[in-house]
Order: C-alpha cells, then structure tokens, then sequence
C-alpha cells in the first residue's frame, strides 16, 4: 500500500516508510492511495478476536508490506490486558479496552487504563516497540519532537523512555494542565527526555513542531521525527479500537451504531470516518468540543475559523484546548472527495486569511458524512460529571464530560452510542470534587505521582529561533 499527500504529492512510500513522519514534502499530511474496503462477512469473523489479534488484522490492511509473524508478534507483546490494568473493574480486567455501559444504549469505552492513562497508551507503546525491533525502514537515530497538553508527551515518554538512539523533545503549554498531568510529565526521569515549558498556548507550541517538520533540510539534519497527532501511524492504531467496541455493541454485524468522541485535534475522530469508509456500520459520528468550538461550527457552517492562538481559551477540560486540530486537512482531503488541488487552495486561504469557507457544494458534502457535532461548556461537564456519579457510581474525567454530553444529547434512539472514554478522572480531582464532592480513588502504582517534583522542566520563551536551537543542540546528543 502507497502513501500519497493531501495537496497532491505521490510518492512510493509505505507505512514502514511513515512511522514517524506526518508531513509530505509539498506541506501535506499523508494518507493511504486507497482505504481498504471490508465486507461485513469479514468483519463479523472478527467478533471473537481478542484486541491483540484484531490489531493485527486491522494493521495488516494498513502495512502489508511487514512480514505476517512479525506484525504478530508485535500486536501480541504490546496489546496485552496486563499492560492496561486501571479499567472500573479493578480485580478481574481481562480486556484491553472494555465497553461499560451506562443506561439506553449508551456505554464508554474505557482507552484510558494503561501505563500512563490515556487513550495514547494505544499507540505510544505499539510505536515504541516498532522501534525496538527495528521495523519498517527507520533511520539510525530519532529525535522525536511534539507538542502536548500533557497526555500525549507523558505516554509518549514512557514508550521510548531509556529506548537506544532516540530522543525526545515536548513542547507543552505554561499553567495549562492539570496538576497531576504537570507532575507525570515534568517528573519524569528518562535521560532521553526534554520538556520545554512554552511561555504561550498550545497552538504555538504546535506551530512551532510543525515548522521545524516541515522543514525538510532541517528535520533531514537533526533526525527528526514526529510524535504527535499528524502521525498516520497513530491513527491507524486508533482505527483498530473502533472495531474493538463496535463488535461488543452489536448483536449482529451489520447493526448501526453511534460514536462520540472529543475533537480535539481530530485524530481519533479521524480514525472513526475512516473505520466508517472502510465498512464499519458506523451510522454517525458526534464530535464533542468545549468553548474551543472552531470544529463544531465548522461542521454546522462549513467555514473553519479558529481562534488566534493566543485567543485559545483555558478550559476545565485543558487537553482539547486547541483551536486549529492537526488533521483539519486530513478530513479535508476525504470529504472533498481527495480533491488535492482544492484542499491545497482552502489551506492557503487558512493560512493567510485565518479562515476558510466551502462552497454550498462542498459544505453539502460535509453533510453527508453522518458526522454530528456539539460542544459543551463547564456548567454542561460539571452537571454529567455528578450526574454519572449519582445513577451510575462512576466519575468521569472532563473531556469524557464533554463527549458524554454530545453523545446523550445528540444519539438518535435505539442505536447503541459508544462514548470514547480518553483520560483517567485521577487526572482531574479538582473538577470531579467541584462537581461530586468526591476524591477519585488513585490507580495502584500512581500513587506518588502528585509528590514527584518538575525535574524535567525547562521553561522557554514563545520564540520559534529559540526552540529551534534548543532542539538542535538535543539532537546533537545522538
């Protein structure tokens, strides 16, 4: 399978080529020539996969290039239950992901009960072993750069934490995380690892990755890769837990079901279209926003208009604080219908108009993906957080607040609505007390965190120049 570009760039490449590489040479993200279509027989014979084997099944569309025992082998040590223990059901959790459900169809998938509890903890780790294995077509040495709210940077530190000939260099935000997500990142120990606390929003601190990516001449010099969301390989590991819980939700396949997930900067929603376009029966799809809502009128207007990056506003649900999503132009190029040349002209726009707008053509075929949208705000988190609580004795983290709210508000009747579960509430006492009066019960072997001092915190100007040479002068360690 070949990988092409959003703004029209062919090339040869393959997965193996892509693993931690986002942008194309034209400034495009990659996506594959063509999606692999999956009739519903092939799909039913996945029902009774465990996530291990189904991963596989999944990433063999995506790199058939890989040697069979070998993608095995990889979904087999990395997808296994005992690496995700933090699930609801603390004595007896045997799935990797479970589905719990609440009330009328509604359930969470639960992707946020591994080694550092997020839903990154899905691809990080599976990533990280690619790299310990060496596999695909990987150069000798990496410096992977990203930036993050938190989640992101903590699980990927973990993955690659200590690995050989790798380094790592995150950009986070200043004073835009929640405490416990600041001392899981900021603690961390791995020699490999570089924090650079950013003096501004995480939009800058994305544009500035971006940037250093784009630039060819300089990723080529400093062995840079990419560990963010503009990542296909993430993406495709996130397609794999679709099918995981559309296969517990329904009875028989073929029967409709309903997603809702955070928008954030579009990859797991991302995930979910083209799950939908490879032939899950994914009747709609509800992205949820907080007041960073450019996603959610985007989707009700078909003019994108994101906020500046210091007009981003700090949230109670901190990790979708984004105004311009990573994959904007991935979901772009799809329900354009891979129209390069257009997509090219619209992110030009973007770029020096700040907005975009689709014709009455083109926003109809927006309409036509079944994808829904609604946005929440602190009032909205609180009032699920205590209410999941009171009928259901469960706590919720804020962005699964946001999600839920959408997801029970928007699902049509009858059609089971599977909510994607993304951070562990522990990462968020203070909300979850505002809203229940409740402490929530920290996962074995986390513990210490809140007590772990910032040791790997480098505070930063907002300059791009600066960055720049911090991150140089990381990967001359290599």
């Amino acid at each position: 399978m070949q990988y092409i570009s959003t703004r029209g760039l062919r090339t040869d490449k393959t997965f193996g080529d892509l693993i931690f590489e986002g942008f194309a040479e034209d400034g495009g993200l990659y996506v594959p020539e063509a999606y692999p279509k999956l009739p519903l027989e092939t799909i039913a014979s996945w029902k009774s996969l465990d996530y291990a084997s189904l991963a596989f099944e999944v990433m063999h569309l995506f790199w058939p290039e890989l040697e069979r025992r070998e993608l095995w082998t990889l979904c087999r040590d990395v997808f296994q239950p005992q690496f995700y223990p933090n699930g609801r059901d603390r004595i007896s959790t045997t799935e990797v992901a479970p589905v719990t459900w609440l009330h009328d169809g509604v359930g969470l998938l639960e992707l946020c009960n591994g080694p550092t509890l997020s839903f990154d903890d899905l691809s990080f780790p599976f990533l990280a072993k690619i790299w310990e294995r060496r596999l695909g077509n990987l150069p000798e040495k990496l410096l992977l750069v990203g930036a993050t709210t938190g989640d992101m940077g903590a699980s990927c530190a973990a993955a690659f934490a200590e690995q050989k000939n790798v380094r790592i260099v995150l950009l986070s935000p200043k004073d835009r995380m929640s405490r416990f997500q600041g001392a899981q990142l900021y603690g961390i120990k791995a020699k490999n690892v570089t924090n650079l606390v950013v003096d501004g929003t995480f939009d800058h601190c994305q544009d500035m990755v971006s940037a250093m990516l784009k630039d060819k001449a300089f990723a080529e010099a400093n062995n840079l890769g990419a560990s963010n969301a503009t990542l296909f390989s993430r993406i495709a590991v996130q397609i794999v837990y679709y099918f995981w819980a559309y296969l517990r939700a329904v009875e028989q396949v073929g029967d409709d079901v309903v997603f809702a997930v955070p928008a954030g900067n579009f990859g797991n929603a991302f995930a979910g279209l083209l799950a939908q376009r490879m032939g899950l029966p994914i009747l709609r799809l509800i992205v949820s926003t907080n007041e960073n809502d450019a996603m959610d009128a985007f989707l009700r207007t078909g003019t994108y208009a994101p906020r500046k990056s210091e007009e981003t506003i700090a949230t109670s649900s901190p990790s979708t604080d984004i105004s311009r999503a990573a994959n904007f132009e991935r979901f772009l190029f799809e329900i354009l219908n891979r129209n390069a040349s257009r997509v090219k002209e619209l992110m030009a726009d973007l770029e020096e108009k700040g907005s975009l707008t689709l014709t009455p053509e083109e926003f109809a075929l927006v309409r036509r993906t079944r994808i829904s949208s609604g946005t929440s705000n602190h009032a909205n988190r609180l009032e699920i957080i205590e209410t999941m609580n009171l009928e259901y004795d469960t706590l919720v983290d804020p962005h699964t607040a946001d999600t839920l709210y959408s997801g029970i508000y928007l699902h049509p009747v009858g059609v089971p609505t599977i909510c994607l579960e993304t951070v562990h509430a522990v990462k968020f006492p203070k909300i979850i007390r505002q809203a229940t009066g409740l402490d929530v019960p920290v996962p074995e072997g986390f513990e210490g965190v809140l007590s772990q001092q910032p040791i790997n915190a480098h505070p930063v100007a907002d300059d791009a120049a600066a960055v720049r040479q911090l991150v140089q002068a990381e990967g001359a360690k290599l």
